[in-house]
């Protein structure tokens, strides 16, 4: 069996935020996307890259706390 798991996480994270109208908790992703813990951060990183997300807040280190969709200009 041969799933890619990263790109389903990935999509289950990327349904949950858009399926909020504004920014969103990144311990409510973790807690209500059903993706693997472990994949959410790496996940929300790439999304960050590729331009599907904004960062709103960071914790010190800078990990994501609050993420929203990017606005479309």
């Amino acid at each position: 069996m041969n799933d890619n798991y990263k790109a389903i996480d990935t999509q289950k994270i990327i349904d949950y935020i858009n399926s909020f109208s504004d920014a969103i908790e990144v311990d409510s992703i973790l807690k209500n996307s059903n993706a693997d813990k472990l994949r959410v951060y790496p996940a929300l990183f790439e999304l960050e890259q590729n331009g599907f997300l904004e960062v709103v807040e960071r914790e010190e280190l800078g990990a994501p706390l609050i993420v929203r969709k990017k606005k479309v200009e």
